[in-house]
């Protein structure tokens, strides 16, 4: 019965319905949580905590209300404290968008803003990572965060970023870092620990992959910058590297 239920669920609403009901639920969840305990950057709403979070547990991950995770609150934090992201005219390509911060993007008036995804469903545009179907030089801005481990010619999507970035554009790119591995493991239909089909696990060289694509790279520890205190309040996590890749002309 609950397996016919779901299958009617998912019948009657399309998935970018069924992804706003479940941003709803959260909301919903957000009230009971309240508190000053901690502070989530997205929704600018404060609670008693931060929820854990993945298969591999993760403490003080997922904001009780928005559902954003740590890679999501350090890369807005990242463009709201370092960056001309929320004040300069600027063209920017979003993959694979966060529900928040696409919301939140959306909203600027400053900002040419596009999202995209393979599954026309979950954003803006229909795009294919490897084959970007936008002019040379376009984008100040390109926003891509944990998406470059599903993509099965990883080079070639490096390629088609780098020229749809504008000269000195920023392309922000976020990952899992395996630390156990010395060199990135490329691999076929392999499963990570949220059963995500993925085709490589990016090891200890990753800078090195993006320096061989033609940018010129720096890795930042946002939580390491801001120290233990404002990490365990903002809900940065450990080990959530941001790659600010500049290409090179």
């Amino acid at each position: 019965m609950l397996k016919l239920l779901k299958q009617i669920y998912k019948t009657c609403l399309s998935e970018r319905s069924r992804i706003q009901l479940h941003h709803f639920k959260h909301s919903i969840r957000g009230l009971f949580y309240s508190g000053n305990q901690v502070h989530c950057v997205c929704c600018k709403n404060s609670f008693s905590k931060f929820l854990t979070y993945g298969n591999i547990r993760r403490k003080n991950a997922a904001c009780p209300s928005c559902n954003t995770l740590e890679r999501n609150r350090i890369l807005l934090l990242y463009l709201q404290e370092e960056t001309n992201f929320f004040i300069d005219k600027l063209s920017v390509l979003h993959f694979a968008p966060e529900f928040k911060l696409e919301r939140i993007f959306r909203t600027q008036s400053n900002l040419d803003y596009i999202s995209a995804d393979i599954n026309p469903e979950l954003a803006m545009k229909k795009i294919d990572i490897q084959d970007i179907d936008f002019g040379d030089n376009r984008f100040d801005y390109i926003l891509c965060s944990h998406v470059l481990g599903h993509v099965p010619d990883e080079f070639q999507a490096f390629k088609e970023l780098k020229r749809v970035l504008k000269p000195n554009g920023c392309l922000l790119l976020m990952t899992k870092i395996y630390h156990d591995l010395e060199y990135t493991f490329e691999g076929t239909g392999m499963f990570n620990a949220e059963n995500q089909c993925i085709f490589r696990k990016h090891g200890r060289d990753f800078t090195d992959r993006i320096i061989e694509s033609g940018f010129e790279v720096t890795v930042k520890d946002v939580a390491k910058e801001l120290g233990p205190e404002k990490t365990m309040k903002y809900g940065l996590g450990q080990n959530e590297l941001l790659y600010i890749c500049r290409k090179l002309v």
